[in-house]
């Protein structure tokens, strides 16, 4: 699977794009594990460990935090919360990529992409 993720760093591959970042407030999301390292807990192949949560869940991240020590970690780091993120399964993964090869949105459950389309479609209309 490609990944964002450099395997090696736990650090995002594409570091210098230009990015605007827009705080989602929304109660439910992943919390993923953090090492006491500073780096993410991932599976060697840039998968971090995750699990699916409403914000502040302390069942969800104290089965976080269990998982991570019976895969090895020394119980150390944190869960951090991640707003509006969901899981994809491989098939949904490789559709995405599929449409965004085609220049479409890669994911519909992505509001805010489809808002910003629907603004570009506003102000410069339909190129058909």
């Amino acid at each position: 699977m490609d990944s964002l993720i450099n395997p090696k760093t736990g650090k995002p591959i594409v570091n210098n794009v230009r990015r605007k970042v827009i705080d989602k407030h929304y109660d439910w999301g992943l919390y993923v594990y953090k090492k006491s390292t500073g780096k993410w807990f991932t599976d060697g192949s840039g998968s971090v460990l995750n699990i699916p949560a409403q914000k502040g869940d302390i069942s969800k991240i104290a089965e976080l935090k269990r998982e991570a020590i019976a895969c090895g970690d020394d119980g150390q780091g944190t869960a951090v919360f991640v707003p509006g993120l969901t899981r994809v399964t491989e098939e949904e993964y490789s559709e995405q990529k599929d449409r965004m090869k085609q220049g479409l949105i890669p994911s519909l459950n992505d509001l805010g992409a489809i808002d910003a389309a629907q603004k570009t479609l506003r102000m410069y209309g339909d190129e058909g």
